[in-house]
């Protein structure tokens, strides 16, 4: 199978970039790309040399929420083809956390973002009728601090989608519930369930990941079920779910907790049925490591009921990105991964199609080497029907990139 790599933007307007959410917003059937982040850390002048003073007052120039209009049918193959428009003039957003969402009802998808160290504001930017222009922000909360991850879904089953996330600073997995009235600012106290607390994860997914028809929460590397789902599985199954449930510390009685695996550090997190049998299995990557850890990242999936593990790798550099999708259409999804550069392993950074031959057999083929990227997605951006790949670098060499399968 063969990629090929076309830049974006080889110089976008943000110095570390962390979202990245490929979606339709032109109506064209096209999916454009939105990107974000927080602004460079230090400015580098001078050769090597940083100057923090100078990088402070450049990140007051930057964009730090944007997007992509895809060029469309016809058009693609070329480099600097898509066009940016920003998405908000907000400085210091210290976006982090983000996720897509129609939060008040309109039918068109909003952005949801929330800071990163040490800012503690949830956002959600309203699309308008016309989204090369601006997006009006409003005030989700600010009850935590650095939200890593964010998702959009009906987390307790009440029919009602919720902003689910993550808070590394405040060790809290939580949810709001959409007001009647989401213009409010910030959303009333009320609207707010905290799911468990001292939980330093990441890794979110809204998925119905056992069949029985009602969703769980995978945070981390653990599964969060709400008290009533989990009564009405174990009253289908006739067997007790076995998990750590009110006797652990920090979580909510009205939900249990199950472990898939332990000792796992700061994964992402994917879901398919890899091996033909009818059921969802979890795919994680250890995303941070070995930057945090004391090891290199590893990427495995895991077999349900007892989460019998697939260890896929073990050797990787920071694999922020996990992808389970069927690449060549053979039926059998594949397990995409992808290394981060961090200034380091920037020429050594390898994309990973680990391919499905069936069965959960897998044979591991090297996609790309020595362009780094961080939370890329698959998505048919063309429109051909095999699905590519976007995604962006982190830091401190920026660029935006796409990948068409050219199979």
């Amino acid at each position: 199978m063969r990629f090929e790599h076309h830049a974006i933007d080889d110089s976008p307007p943000c110095g570390r970039l962390f979202i990245c959410e490929p979606t339709d917003l032109t109506g064209d059937g096209y999916p454009d790309l939105i990107v974000g982040g927080m602004g460079a850390e230090d400015l580098p002048v001078l050769g090597d040399r940083n100057v923090p003073l100078l990088g402070r007052l450049f990140r007051r120039l930057e964009d730090d929420l944007f997007w992509y209009e895809n060029p469309g049918a016809g058009r693609h193959g070329g480099d600097s083809e898509w066009t940016r428009h920003a998405i908000s003039s907000a400085t210091h957003l210290h976006a982090l956390g983000g996720t897509l969402g129609d939060v008040n009802g309109n039918g068109r998808l909003d952005l949801i973002v929330g800071q990163g160290y040490g800012h503690s504001d949830i956002y959600w930017f309203e699309q308008p009728t016309n989204p090369r222009d601006r997006w009006k922000r409003h005030l989700v909360a600010d009850d935590f601090s650095k939200y890593h991850d964010l998702a959009f879904g009906d987390v307790d089953n009440d029919g009602e989608p919720e902003i689910v996330g993550l808070s590394q600073e405040s060790e809290t997995v939580f949810y709001y519930d959409v007001p009647a009235d989401p213009y409010q600012s910030p959303w009333p106290s009320e609207q707010l369930t905290v799911v468990s607390r001292g939980v330093d994860v990441e890794g979110l997914a809204i998925v119905d990941i056992d069949g029985d028809g009602d969703n769980e929460l995978i945070a981390g590397t653990a599964i969060y079920r709400h008290a009533e789902a989990t009564d009405r599985r174990d009253q289908q199954s006739g067997q007790p779910v076995e998990t750590d449930g009110g006797e652990s510390p920090g979580l909510a009685p009205e939900w249990t907790r199950e472990h898939v695996v332990t000792g796992w550090d700061w994964t992402r997190v994917a879901v398919g049925d890899l091996d033909d049998d009818g059921e969802l299995e979890i795919v994680f990557a250890e995303g941070d490591s070995p930057i945090y850890g004391e090891h290199m990242g590893r990427v495995g999936w895991f077999d349900p009921p007892d989460w019998e593990p697939h260890i896929l790798g073990d050797d990787l550099y920071c694999p922020h990105t996990v992808q389970v999708a069927d690449f060549d259409g053979n039926g059998s999804p594949d397990v995409y991964v992808a290394e981060m550069g961090l200034g380091e392993n920037d020429e050594s950074a390898q994309h990973i199609r680990f391919h499905n031959q069936g069965g959960g057999e897998f044979r591991e083929e090297i996609v790309e080497t020595a362009i780094p990227t961080h939370e890329a997605k698959a998505v048919d951006v063309d429109g051909d029907g095999r699905l590519d790949v976007v995604g962006k670098s982190f830091e401190p060499n920026v660029h935006v990139d796409v990948w068409y399968n050219r199979a």
